[in-house]
């Protein structure tokens, strides 16, 4: 770890490198990643946002080196909140996600363009509103 310490405890800005390679660069909290950060997995996913005890929570970003993305709010360290999730072929889906699914009524766009409106239960398209 390299940055500041509050009574013997990361706190405030820092870098701390894990022992699998993972990178964490941002804001600490009496030894907790909490605040603003980005964090660098060892198998190159990125996530840039807030955090709350350790976990993402709050708005952020997160990429997979595959080309997925995600930005939207995150809850617990899972998607959790309005966000947007793109696929590498270019597949959107905007809506609501509770405990990293979607969850709600929410737009899926194909990678023509076509946006249908539908609603999804735990992750899964229950039906198409838009037919």
């Amino acid at each position: 770890y390299k940055g500041s310490y509050k009574d013997g405890k990361k706190h405030g800005k820092g870098v701390l490198h894990f022992a699998d390679k993972s990178v964490y660069e941002g804001d600490f909290l009496f030894n907790e990643i909490s605040g603003q950060g980005i964090y660098k997995w060892n198998d190159g996913k990125v996530y840039d946002g807030q955090w709350e005890n350790n976990k993402m929570h709050g708005f952020g970003r997160l990429e997979w080196l595959d080309g997925k993305k995600y930005e939207g709010e995150f809850k617990d360290d899972k998607r959790h909140g309005t966000g947007q999730f793109q696929w590498k072929d270019g597949k959107i889906y905007k809506g609501p996600w509770e405990k990293g699914k979607q969850h709600g009524i929410g737009v899926f766009i194909g990678n023509d363009g076509r946006q249908r409106k539908g609603e999804w239960v735990n992750g899964r398209r229950t039906r198409w509103l838009d037919e």
